[in-house]
């Protein structure tokens, strides 16, 4: 699987990731540095926006879960783009 492309709207406050899921039931979650999760939901391909207002800590981990596929990714809050 690819590296997952990542940009933080700070104006919007959303996270936005590029993923082209295989399977219509395709999910994401994004999990604090202690391993909880603390937003889930639907993978919409291409691009994948999530409203991260309630986000107080600087880096999580986006995982992706498509079917047989998963991927993770780091998100740095601060310094993505």
């Amino acid at each position: 699987m690819h590296e997952i492309q990542i940009r933080v709207d700070n104006i919007e406050r959303l996270l936005m990731f590029d993923y082209d899921p295989e399977n219509e039931d395709a999910l994401f979650d994004i999990v604090d540095p202690q391993g909880r999760i603390v937003k889930t939901g639907d993978v919409h391909g291409p691009v994948t926006r999530v409203r991260i207002m309630d986000l107080d800590g600087d880096d999580y981990f986006l995982l992706v879960m498509d079917g047989e596929r998963s991927a993770v990714s780091p998100i740095h809050l601060k310094r993505a783009c």
